[in-house]
This record gives C-alpha cells, structure tokens and sequence, in this order.
C-alpha cells in the first residue's frame, strides 16, 4: 500500500499541445510529497512523448495553472514558508518563488493577457497586510510571539458555524489578491506590488478571470450567522475591488465557468434550505448583467442525475472539474454521476437538450476541450485501471474514438494480481433496486465458502462507484482470502432525487434493511460462509458499523471509523452538527422528535453487542468528534460483552492527517483485526 501513487490537479495548456499533472505519493520516511508531469502532444491530440518529470517532487507541488501563451507554469508548493505560488519555464530552468505571504497561498489564476496573476489566500485580524503579504518580513522571535498570543488569545463565539474540520475556528478568512505576472521564470514580484481586492469576515474561493480581463470571478460563502453550505458567485472589478453578486443566495455551488464571450457563466449547484429535502446539483446559467434576481436560470430542470461528481475516489482526485462551453456559446460539457458512474454530457444551451457523450462503465473527473474543440482531454478509471488521461473524438467522422494518452499504472498493476469484482442488484427496502458489487476472493475455488466483510460508504449522501473495485484495502482483503461487499442503500447520490431523500429522517432504516439483504443475495449467490461475516465503514460508514452490531448478531468482527455513536451529542458538538437536525427533520430537545434520535443512536443500543470491535478514530476530528467513539468504547467495554479495542490517530482529523501514513497503518489493525476474529484462510 505504500507505493500506491495518486493523480492530482490537471491543467491543459491555452495552446492544447501540453498536459500538466500532479502525482502524488507517501512513505514511511518521506511522509507525502508530489510532483508535476508534463505530457507533450501534437496538434491532433497524439502523445509526442511519454510523460517527463518537471518538478522534483521532494516536497509538495500542486495545482498547476498555465500562463496564456503556454510558456510558464504557475503551481503551489511548500518548499520553502508554506505554501506559496512558483513560477516554472516549462522549456527547462530552475522553479522561482513568487510569493512569501505569511499564511501561504490557496488558489491562483492568470489573466487573460498574461499580464496579472489573481490568488486567494488566508488573511487574520490581527495581522496587518505589510506582514501578510511579506513585505514587512518578522523574525523567529516575533513569529513565536504572535503565535503564542493567537494560541492563547480567548475566543468568544456568536455564531453557530464557528470551525471546521482540518481547519479549526474560524479565525482566519480567505481573501482575494491580485499582483504583476512575471515576463519569464527569473523575474521577481515586489511585495509592495500585490493588491488586496476583498475584505470582511467571508471567505474566497475558485477565482477565475472573466474573458475581457475587468472582472475575476470568486464564489463567496454565505454570512456564517445565515446559511451554512450555501455561496454566491460574485464579480470583483480589478481596478476598484468593487463586488457584484450575481447569484441570489438560495445555492450551494460547487463550481462555475464563464462563457466565451463574458456575459454569462454556468454554475453547477444544489438548491439549499433547512429541513427541506435534498436536491440534485443543477445547471445553472447565470447572467453577468441585470438585476440580481432575473440572473440565475435552472437550464438542466429534467436532467435525472446529479451534475456533480460525488463518487468516491481511489488513485487520487483528478480537477479540478469546470463545465466545458463550446467557443460559440452553443454547448456546455458537464459530468454527471449516475449508477456508481461518472459520464460527459453536453447540453444545448439554447434547446435545453442533454446529451451522453461517454458510454461503459467508468468515472471521468476532469474534462477539457482541445483547442480545435475536435478533443476532449479528460481522466478516467474504471473497475480494473487507475486513473489515466485519454483523448476523445468528437467529430461525427471518428465516431466517438478514444485514445489512452498514459500508461501511468502498467507497470504497477503487471507486477500485481487484482480479484474481479461482479455487480450485483436486488431488491432492497421498498422493493427498489439497489446496486452493489461483490469482490471475491483472489483464486477463489468453487465449492468453497468464504468469509466476507461488508463496507459502509460515508455520507449518507455519498457513493461508491466503479473504481471501488480496485480500490487497495479491499483487494488485500480479497488477498487475504476474504470477499468484500459494498452498495449504495437508500440516501446514496446516482439513482435520483427521491431516492437521495430515502434517509432523511430514517438513519438506521431503509439504509440498515439494503445493506442487510444484500448480505443475504451475497450468500444467496453461493461461497460465502454465513458464519464468518464482517463490517466496517467510516463517518456515515462508521455510524452504520456501530448501528449494525447492536441490532444484529451476525458480524463475528467489527471496525468503525471516525464514526457517529450518540446524534443528539453530535448536534451540539460536531462542525456541522447542525446539518444532523436537518437530516433528521427536527431538532434532539423536539418532544416528536426525542426518541428517533436515541432509537437510532448506536449508543443505546451497546448493551446488545456482542461483536468484537475495533474503534478507529483521529484525535483531532471535528467532524464527528473522537467523544463519539470514546463514548461508544466506554460503554462496550463497561458492558463486557464483546472484545473491544479502541485506536486513536494523534494529529488526525475527518479527512486527512499530519501523516497520511497513519491510514495505512490503521489500515493493517484492521486487516489483523479481521484475521484474528473472523480467520480468513489465504
């Protein structure tokens, strides 16, 4: 597991001939450390060259992002105070640093005419601009002292969202900052000439220039005291730092882009409002221009599916992913997931008329038209390859061809055996169709019966998807004589709206009876040994583990992760806590609603456990804080029932970790975990 590389962020060249991408890695001596590849192609879209190494990949290289004559490369990289922007001669040279801004650097994006580059990054309070943006450098001495003073420095809080997990309190917003381009590799930027745009208590995400160069683009989250995952796209003029709304307020979005000629941009979103149900991402055309009001138009109303990517990922997380507009304004490409997949579709816009572009059985993540609009660049993977980059035809002659444009993980999976995985679908709660796949074990021999351990996705709203199939963890298991089973009960994305509100107010309902009877079709189809059966999931997943054991005697091992054990505490004391009341229709001191959530709360159900379990959980979860697997572990071992141990992960949140190496090692208790109680025999 721990040669395992993940693809990163993409960025196709303005002139279509270069592809930059980020490769990611970690060991036990190195901790994690990435680097960026070049791939060189003709004016057809043909490889030139296999991919070349253009950063060294010591420390942490990310997100590039190419000059408009495609000669540099901006990217982000912790080599020297954090994280800051460097500038790269894709033709040969030495990186150069460009930035040295206090808390470091988080997105950037070029103008159009190559002259200026725009970036967000974190700003506080109490740290003048001089020293945020480096032009005032401090001393150790004074940097210990201001952090000391931000460390011991009392907070008072007044307002409901006030942290979030891997971040902490909110006492640092991201803000937008505009400076010169460099002309070339070895020029400088002078602090005293980067220009803050934003200010006030929101922060600032994906900028992106407007095509004439007057205006950058930033979603900017809602007023915390209001709304809680909502974000307007605004316009912030770059001479004036004035700011437009243009979106009005009622969507979550997750990504936009401007259309060719300026005066409008597609946003993908979700329509957001508390105790309602949960609605699919859309197409959303927004106009530059008009009242704030009249701008925003729904234009994929019919549309089935959701106009996001929320699969899970295996290799990595190829992006970023923007919505594709054809030059004329005519078309937009966009990704949808639906069924465990993730396709391209293009929408006319004038007809409003959607149409798949991709087919089989595979998840696409990044997407990019070539410049003759003939190609499109994208990342995929599917049931037996990691991600790789491909290029496909769009023109009627070559009919839909696609080419495999690298060969990133051949000599990786040549020198390993992967265990087929078979789709498996049958009736669930309700008597809808659920959809799940069946790993079995590598050389597994007819007639024989075989463990299986059961995986959990998180969410509820998440998904697995195809790519699970190789997903490391799972083909271990399979190594070690185990099957593996995973599905997508009611609540997960990919199969319509109504089916993901089929949790909502019923955690430990539908969702418990799908997982459950795809236990039973497993067994059904023959070599699964009904006596040796075990279950895992993290967060939601985790939630589900705990649920699972205490309303059910068949699981001879169990493993938890960063999991949810008590919902009216999680309320109260989770990041998002208040997202659970909306999950759950009303609030844990609501008389109506005071026994849905201790019946569904793991926590009272521990007396029934008899299941031996594994606890994992990072110490610095904000998400579902580490109180809701001590209380879980308290009450287990109390109750002594079952044989219980309990992991803790120091410098560990919900989704990352100090040392991403520690996943991997919890990775191993688990398989032990597994070995010992349930006794796979390879």
């Amino acid at each position: 597991m721990w040669s395992i590389k993940n693809m990163g962020e993409i960025a196709l060249s303005p002139d279509g001939r270069r592809v930059a991408f980020v490769i990611s890695g970690q060991d036990k001596e190195k901790n994690d450390s990435s680097s960026i590849f070049l791939l060189s192609l003709d004016e057809n879209g043909e490889v030139l060259a296999e991919p070349r190494q253009l950063t060294s990949g010591l420390k942490n290289d990310r997100y590039p992002v190419w000059s408009p004559d495609s000669k540099l490369l901006l990217f982000k990289s912790n080599r020297e105070n954090g994280n800051q922007l460097w500038v790269i001669d894709t033709e040969g040279g030495e990186a150069r640093r460009l930035t040295n801004l206090f808390y470091g650097v988080d997105e950037a994006a070029w103008s159009p005419d190559g002259k200026q580059i725009a970036f967000t990054a974190a700003t506080a309070a109490d740290v003048e601009d001089d020293v945020l943006l480096g032009r005032l450098s401090l001393n150790e001495e004074s940097k210990k002292k201001l952090a000391e003073q931000q460390r011991l420095r009392p907070r008072t809080i007044d307002r409901l969202w006030y942290r979030l997990d891997g971040v902490g309190l909110f006492d640092r917003t991201s803000h937008l900052f505009v400076m010169p381009a460099p002309e070339n590799s070895i020029s400088d930027v002078d602090p005293a000439s980067i220009c803050r745009l934003t200010a006030g208590d929101y922060t600032y995400s994906q900028p992106q220039w407007a095509p004439d160069g007057r205006e950058i683009g930033v979603l900017r989250e809602l007023d915390k005291q209001e709304e809680f995952f909502d974000s307007n796209l605004w316009a912030i003029n770059v001479e004036s730092g004035k700011g437009r709304r243009l979106t009005d307020s009622n969507l979550g979005i997750s990504t936009y882009a401007w259309s060719p000629d300026g005066k409008s941009a597609v946003v993908v979103a979700a329509e957001q409002k508390a105790f309602s149900s949960l609605k699919l991402s859309r197409l959303y055309l927004v106009t530059r221009q008009g009242n704030v009001g009249d701008r925003t138009l729904c234009i994929s109303p019919d549309f089935a599916y959701d106009a996001d990517i929320t699969l899970g990922s295996t290799f990595g997380i190829p992006g970023p992913y923007r919505p594709q507009w054809s030059s004329d304004g005519q078309s937009i490409y966009f990704l949808a997931s639906a069924s465990g997949c993730a396709h391209i579709y293009r929408l006319d816009v004038v007809w409003r008329s959607i149409t798949r572009v991709t087919q089989g059985a595979e998840i696409i993540r990044y997407l990019a038209l070539l410049p003759d609009e003939q190609k499109m660049l994208y990342a995929k993977e599917t049931t037996e390859q990691p991600w790789e980059l491909y290029c496909l035809s769009l023109s009627s002659e070559e009919d839909g061809e696609v080419r495999c444009l690298t060969h990133l993980y051949d000599q990786w999976l040549a020198e390993r055996r992967w265990a087929p995985v078979e789709r498996v679908t049958y009736m669930g709660a309700q008597g809808d169709e659920i959809e799940g796949w069946l790993i079995r074990p590598l050389d597994a021999r007819a007639g024989e019966r075989y463990p299986m351990i059961v995986r959990i996705h998180g969410g509820p709203n998440g998904a697995y998807g195809i790519g699970n199939a190789i997903e490391p963890l799972s083909q271990c298991l399979a190594a070690r004589g185990y099957a593996v089973f995973y599905c997508n009960p009611h609540g997960s994305t990919g199969y319509g709206e109504e089916f993901l509100n089929g949790s909502l107010a019923d955690w430990g309902g539908k969702d418990f009876q799908d997982i459950m009877l795809g236990v039973d079709e497993c067994i059904k189809r023959g070599g699964i040994d009904p006596k040796r059966l075990g279950v895992m999931g993290t967060s939601y997943g985790g939630y589900m583990t705990m649920f699972i054991i205490g309303h059910s005697d068949r699981f001879k091992a169990a493993v938890p992760t960063a999991s949810v054990s008590d919902l009216p505490s999680f309320v109260g004391t989770s990041d998002l806590g208040f997202w659970l009341t909306w999950q759950s229709q009303g609030y844990p001191w609501d008389s109506e609603r005071q026994d849905y959530y201790r019946e569904r709360s793991p926590l009272f159900s521990a007396p029934n456990v008899t299941t031996p379990t594994l606890i994992v959980h990072g110490e610095n979860d904000l998400r579902c804080p580490i109180g809701q697997s001590e209380q879980f572990y308290v009450a287990l071992k109390t109750i002594g029932k079952a044989p219980v141990e309990f992991m803790r992960l120091p410098a560990s949140w919900h989704a990352g970790a100090e040392n991403p190496g520690q996943y991997y090692l919890a990775w191993e208790r688990t398989m032990e975990w597994f070995d010992i109680h349930i006794g796979a025999q390879v």
